[in-house]
């Protein structure tokens, strides 16, 4: 059980986890030298203003592997949405957010993509799974193909609009699914949930870890997640808000940093007990 941080102190520590950057950055994770994989992330930060929906996009270096895509509101609350975090159609990474109440403050989304060099994933394949288009709640999964490994994966709401709340980024403990749930938060019309699951071949090194917030009406929530075996890295984060069936949203999911970490927001006032669990996956 993990205890829940005030408001103030996420964003001192997110800020001082985080390098915000109006243009996409490398950054080579740091690991012990036994490390197998070499993974690495590129970040972008899109720019900080009021307008919505915002979106920000990076690349992994030619020719390599995107191994998972994380996204994050900064300076939100838990008036903005992260909507979309997902594998684009160039190949690259993409995070998505939008107002669902009006902020009036200057605001940013992040986008923070895990990627593997060229050949690192043996059979890598992302499978993709696309909703029904209704006004219904969505529970969306992916699953890898028999005897692989799920080693990241992302998600995406088409046409929801402010009106969903992200939910669930569950990825099962046996690592062979990712799971998104979509509740939502007002009136919407028709709209789609996509999942996608990056799947590989088993690596020597494949670690689950979870641990779930107190369950209690504090917002936001978030934690940290332990550090990775020695000899492999964070591969993917993932989250299941329990209890706030809309009310509340994951604006946080970032593989920063050894052990990757996790924020959820309530969105507008709610007064009932909720919980988080962050869920990390480490690979090497």
């Amino acid at each position: 059980m993990t205890s829940v941080p005030t408001l103030a102190h996420m964003r001192t520590k997110l800020a001082a986890l985080l390098t915000i950057a109006a243009t996409a950055a490398m950054v080579q994770i740091a690991t012990p030298a036994q490390a197998f994989i070499g993974l690495y992330q590129v970040n972008a930060v899109s720019p900080a203003n009021a307008n919505s929906p915002k979106n920000i996009s990076a690349a992994c270096a030619p020719g390599d592997d995107i191994v998972s895509v994380m996204g994050q509101v900064n300076n939100g609350g838990g008036d903005v949405l992260l909507t979309r975090s997902y594998i684009d159609a160039a190949g690259g990474g993409t995070a998505s957010a939008i107002e669902a109440i009006a902020t009036g403050v200057a605001w940013t989304v992040e986008v923070t993509l895990v990627c593997a060099p060229a050949g690192a994933l043996v059979n890598r394949s992302v499978v993709q799974t696309v909703s029904a288009s209704n006004m219904n709640d969505k529970f969306q999964t992916a699953a890898c193909p028999a005897g692989d490994n799920i080693v990241g994966g992302g998600y995406f709401l088409t046409d929801a609009f402010g009106n969903v709340s992200i939910d669930e980024v569950s990825y099962d403990a046996a690592m062979t699914q990712l799971s998104v749930t979509a509740y939502d938060n007002a009136a919407v019309g028709n709209y789609t949930l996509t999942t996608q699951a990056v799947c590989a071949d088993p690596l020597p090194i494949s670690n689950y870890w979870n641990a779930t917030s107190v369950f209690d009406p504090s917002s936001p929530k978030g934690t940290n997640g332990n550090p990775c075996p020695v000899g492999s890295q964070v591969s993917a984060v993932g989250g299941v808000i329990t209890g706030a069936l809309g009310d509340a949203s994951i604006a946080t999911l970032t593989p920063l940093p050894v052990g990757g970490g996790i924020v959820a927001r309530e969105v507008g006032p709610f007064a009932g007990n909720w919980s988080l669990q962050m869920q990390r996956i480490c690979i090497g």
